[in-house]
């Protein structure tokens, strides 16, 4: 049987539970043993640590579970608690024990970047490939002096592995246009999932008071985090009775972004931003929110999921190719997204009847599941094996 080795060292040194996180945690909960065996690499003082997928996702889910300031605390104790428990091999013993090698996050460490170039001589390489690029979302991409180098390496790779297996077609397309991929090579297309979230049993009522909107998502500019407050304010400015949640971290590419955003909730206009929530905290705010909204660019947008497996509207424009899968099952396309446009969706969505009357339209049954994501991932890598 084909022994996949999963890196999983970005994970170990920057754990934050984004999307792309929650994409590695189950990818190890729902690992197909019956496809090939999985093994997730920890390098950890000076040897690699082989985790097995139950272990590797008891590891990842810490930092879904919690929201301290520094999360490599916690999973570092870990690592030393199941260290003595677990199969540990040299650099060079490593390539021996697998058969294909997966690269399952965004990296830009030049360890990984040099361990995954080093794999190739050996066995074929998998890359998964998320989001917006350079050449497409400039605004997105700041890197700081010494990265930009090995943000070149990262793509360079994205272009030549061996398979690639892209969360939507929209990376799909960009990868091969802009990366300029071998169209020959194995690139295929699977959804990350949403059913980590247990399907809502009933449509839920109006929560109460003012219509609850809400973002789940980083500020970064591409996703319209100030358009969106803006045309908020307008639309309250205008009578529309709403508030809105942000949940998401802070913008890594411009600080004035930030600045808006937390100066804003000083304001008396019903905003609130939650920069550090936990999976139980961001659950609530889903359960108990009026509807999703998602605009602006998007590589995929799990939120969009779980807000329908919640039987909660979502309302979005723009490239969202999570909430495009979900059109007819919960997803609203509101049109092209401007901040007048965004306005007029808060205006038009601030009546409760018209929330609840979407919410009957969501299909949780439709949401992509994890277990297929997983498969389609481990064949593409025993397809090359």
């Amino acid at each position: 049987m084909t022994t996949v080795g999963i890196d999983i060292e970005q994970f170990v040194r920057d754990p934050y539970g984004s999307g792309i996180q929650r994409v590695l945690q189950y990818l190890a909960r729902e690992w197909p043993d019956d496809l090939a065996r999985g093994l997730f690499v920890v390098p950890w003082r000076g040897e690699n640590l082989l985790l097995d997928p139950a272990v590797a996702a008891r590891l990842i889910n810490i930092a879904f579970e919690s929201r301290i300031d520094d999360l490599r605390i916690p999973i570092h104790s870990e690592l030393e608690h199941i260290r003595n428990r677990t199969q540990r091999v040299s650099d060079v013993d490593l390539p021996s024990k697998f058969d294909a090698w997966l690269l399952p996050e965004v990296s830009y460490l030049p360890s990984v970047l040099s361990r995954l170039e080093a794999m190739k001589d050996f066995m074929p390489t998998v890359m998964i490939g998320y989001d917006a690029l350079p050449m497409t979302e400039p605004g997105n991409y700041r890197f700081p002096p010494g990265v930009a180098a090995n943000a070149s390496e990262y793509f360079r790779l994205l272009a030549t592995t061996d398979a690639l297996v892209c969360i939507s077609e929209y990376s799909r397309q960009a990868i091969i246009s802009r990366l300029r991929r071998n169209p020959e090579l194995i690139t295929r297309v699977a959804h990350p999932g949403g059913d980590h979230v247990d399907a809502g049993k009933e449509v839920p009522g109006h929560s109460g008071g003012p219509t609850h909107f809400l973002r789940v998502g980083t500020m970064e500019e591409r996703k319209m985090p100030l358009e969106i407050l803006r045309a908020f304010r307008d639309a309250r400015a205008a009578g529309a009775d709403a508030r809105l949640t942000y949940v998401g971290g802070r913008s890594s590419s411009y600080e004035r972004i930030n600045d808006e955003i937390a100066a804003a909730e000083d304001e008396d206009i019903g905003f609130t931003w939650i920069s550090n929530a936990s999976d139980e905290v961001v659950n609530h705010l889903i359960s108990e929110c009026d509807a999703l909204m998602c605009f602006g660019t998007e590589g995929y947008g799990i939120p969009v999921l779980e807000a329908i497996r919640r039987r909660k509207p979502v309302l979005y424009g723009g490239t969202q190719p999570a909430a495009e899968l979900m059109v007819d099952s919960g997803a609203v396309d509101c049109g092209e997204p401007s901040q007048s446009s965004i306005k007029r969706v808060f205006l038009e969505y601030s009546q409760p009847s018209v929330t609840a009357k979407m919410g009957k339209s969501c299909r949780p049954e439709d949401v992509p599941s994890w277990k297929s994501f997983a498969r389609s991932v481990v064949e593409a890598a025993t397809a090359i094996s």
